[in-house]
């Protein structure tokens, strides 16, 4: 049976290490991160300032810790190689770094050409390779989900239920999983003839800038609401046996709020069930897939999701699952009576 994703991860960078760069490299890569700070998210902060401590600990290990203007065409490449045979990245991974490089490279070359006229961006240069698909999709039947709920209620797993009913309900990315309290959920706050419920205000999505994008979610209320109601009483309880307050939803066993990582590491699990991988993506496809075969619009789809109209389309095509065997075609009817006929 599955055991889920499994990820390679060999680490060079260490407290001491980072400590020892070059305080040229540390300075030139605390301004470009607080500069990059005012117009991407906290997280993105956190993954560059982290691909940056990467690649300078690299440069104190192989390449005498130089300063970043100094810095070769060729000795980017043997960063990249290091990447790949040493810390087995895959060409995801490659591409991740050389875009924060490349990003680090432009502000250089764009903000300090006055100090360093002769520097320019050197990671166009460097080949990325085509990327590829680092695992194998899975996508998730509706058998699947009976099979996971069917065993969390054999083994009084609400909180389980409750995030698996919640993920395929609203196709919320596992952040704004995890950011869910129960003060958004009203349950006569319903919209669309009663189907789903609206949450009480917006809560914050994936988007460019610092705040991200507020959005409203959109439940299905009927496949959310029992496992929530089911899941708040068990909740109730462990919250007053540790004196807990607060108003997430989903809680560790000490009742402390429940990260986005351990939720997904909950999801992880729940791949020995089914006997495939399951992460989170899993479930946003599914809700997807689940509103296309009813034939809603897409336009509906768009509009529940928050997606942009410019490209709302084209994500709903990327997270729809349906092959073209599940669809309903029009006029099968005809030509099964012209080629009978």
């Amino acid at each position: 049976m599955s055991k889920g994703r499994k990820t390679f991860r060999k680490v060079i960078t260490s407290p001491e290490l980072i400590e020892q760069i070059n305080p040229k490299n540390v300075k030139l890569m605390n301004r470009f991160l607080k500069n990059f700070a005012t117009k991407r998210s906290p997280n993105s902060v956190v993954s560059y300032r982290s691909n940056l401590n990467i690649f300078f600990c690299w440069n104190i290990l192989e390449n005498e810790n130089c300063f970043f203007v100094d810095i070769k065409k060729r000795e980017l490449m043997d960063f990249f190689d290091y990447c790949v045979t040493e810390l087995k990245w895959n060409s995801n991974r490659f591409c991740q770094m050389h875009s924060c490089l490349s990003s680090f490279s432009s502000w250089i070359e764009n903000y300090f050409d006055d100090e360093y006229p002769l520097f320019r961006n050197l990671l166009p240069k460097i080949e990325k390779p085509v990327k590829e698909n680092v695992r194998k999709k899975t996508v998730l039947q509706k058998e699947d989900i009976d099979k996971l709920f069917a065993y969390f209620k054999e083994n009084d797993m609400y909180q389980d239920a409750c995030l698996l009913a919640l993920a395929i309900s609203c196709g919320a990315r596992v952040s704004e999983l995890a950011s869910f309290t129960t003060d958004l959920i009203d349950e006569d706050n319903t919209v669309f003839d009663g189907l789903f419920l609206e949450t009480t205000r917006e809560i914050k999505t994936k988007g460019r800038g610092v705040n991200g994008k507020m959005l409203k979610k959109y439940i299905l209320k009927d496949t959310f609401l029992p496992y929530y109601h089911k899941w708040l009483e068990i909740r109730k309880e462990i919250m007053g046996e540790h004196g807990s307050e607060h108003d997430f939803i989903f809680i560790t066993k000490d009742g402390n709020p429940a990260s986005a990582d351990r939720l997904r590491d909950w999801m992880s699990r729940w791949s020995d069930i089914v006997g495939q991988p399951c992460y989170p993506h899993n479930f946003r496809h599914y809700n997807i897939s689940f509103l296309k075969r009813l034939e809603l619009e897409d336009d509906f789809i768009v509009y529940i999701t928050g997606w942009s109209e410019s490209t709302g389309h084209s994500m709903v095509a990327i997270y729809n699952d349906m092959t073209a065997k599940d669809r309903k075609w029009k006029n099968l009817d005809k030509l099964k009576a012209a080629v009978e006929g």
